[in-house]
């Protein structure tokens, strides 16, 4: 499976970014791969309720927390 090429424009060479889809059992801070709503998970992931998106990634790794904290893209 190939990753989506916006993807891989935001992530540094050599870093490493787990993806979390709908349905994972965990907890935390996670972030839209897609829209890049941020939710607190308290057992179950869903699905985005902005955009409908399945697919997560937790915050700390978030390129959309980045950009927002101004760190580098």
């Amino acid at each position: 499976m190939r990753e989506p090429q916006h993807l891989r424009a935001v992530v540094p060479e050599g870093e490493y970014v787990e993806f979390w889809p709908a349905g994972t059992v965990a907890a935390g801070r996670f972030r839209c791969t897609a829209c890049g709503g941020a939710m607190h998970v308290k057992y179950v992931v869903p699905a985005c309720p902005t955009c409908g998106e399945r697919l997560w990634e937790r915050e700390e790794s978030s390129a959309y927390a980045r950009r927002r904290l101004g760190g580098a893209d």
